[in-house]
Parts: C-alpha cells; structure tokens; sequence
C-alpha cells in the first residue's frame, strides 16, 4: 500500500485535522485564484490517489482536472474524483508550453532527486499560477515524532531526499519562479508562484 493512501486514509483525529486543514489551504487558494468552470484546467504533478483533486471537486472547482504521477500503482487505488490520469515524470511534463492556467505540485518535490528540473516544468506547462507545498522542517518531523511516526529517524519520513525549512525552500522556488503568496499551515509550507 502507498504511503500517500496510508496517510490520507489515517484514521488519527490529529492527522486528520492537519490534512484537512492543509487541504482547506490548498482549496481556498484555488477559488481565490478565479471561477474554476468547465472550460479551465488544472494539473496536479504528483497526484497520487487523486486525493486533493476530489477534495477540490467537493469545494466546487469544475474545472477540467488532470492529475499526473509516476507511480501507475497510485492509480489503482483512486478515489472517486473525475479525473483524466497520466503517468508520466515530474522533470519532463507530457504537455506543451502554458497548457494549464493552473498547476499544482503538492507534496512532491521533497521525493525528487533534481526538484530544480521539476519546478522549471512546473513553470513551462503553466500559463497562470502554481501552488507548491512541501513539508516545513523541523516542524514536520517534530510533528511526526509526537505522534509516534518515523521514531528511528526523529520524525524525518525516510522517503524524503529533502528536508527544507520554509525559508531555503523560498530559495530554491525564488530560482525560476516568482512568488507571490506564502502560506503555513502547520506543518507545511504552501506556496503560490508564477512564471
């Protein structure tokens, strides 16, 4: 079973309340971002399951969503949201140049071995805005360690090739992209970006 399915299925009253409260996050910036009709579309690099997808169908977002992950097993075990579902690699996207005025990277680039590569795809196929998240260390781990969770590695998911900290991950954004929207839902760090 996929770590992602696992923690979007966890049943622990605080882990739920932070993924709902990291969804919420995500969600409301998407409606502030304009009418989400038919005609849009968005792209989630990196959806898994299709979890946040769904979460933004429930919120409203009619949009034309596409959720693409390297992982063709995430597919198996999606959820019920009306998604059009690509495998394919978040260093070379499947798309042409400025496709989606929307392109979401959510929990992604912390698992990659060259995020940079990623994050200037991200860029190339959006002709709008994208939202990227990653977890905020050290709180992340801290947050992980009091629950019990990734105890052998002090909170750290032994997933992770990266560990920023909200500010060097502003850095590495900052490279390719210009930010113009910073968000903390504890224990991540959301940021709103555009070419």
């Amino acid at each position: 079973m996929r770590r992602n399915y696992q923690k979007h299925t966890n049943a622990n009253p605080l882990h739920r309340w932070l993924l709902r409260r990291f969804h919420t996050c995500v969600a409301g910036l998407v409606q502030e971002m304009g009418n989400w009709g038919a005609e849009s579309k968005v792209l989630d690099v990196g959806s898994g399951e299709g979890f946040v997808l769904d979460f933004l169908q429930g919120r409203g977002i009619g949009a034309r969503l596409v959720g693409m992950d390297a992982d063709r097993a995430a597919f198996a075990q999606a959820v019920e949201a009306k998604v059009d579902r690509l495998v394919g690699s978040a260093a070379s996207l499947p798309f042409g140049d400025g496709a989606f005025p929307l392109v979401l990277c959510l929990e992604v680039l912390e698992h990659l071995d060259q995020p940079q590569l990623a994050i200037e795809e991200l860029g190339r196929v959006c002709c709008g805005h994208i939202i990227v998240s990653v977890p905020n260390q050290p709180f992340f781990a801290a947050a992980n360690f009091l629950r019990a969770k990734n105890i052998r590695t002090l909170g750290e998911d032994p997933e992770h090739l990266h560990h920023w900290t909200g500010a060097r991950f502003l850095k590495l954004v900052s490279g390719s992209l210009q930010i113009e929207r910073v968000e903390y839902p504890f224990p991540w760090a959301v940021v709103v970006c555009r070419k």
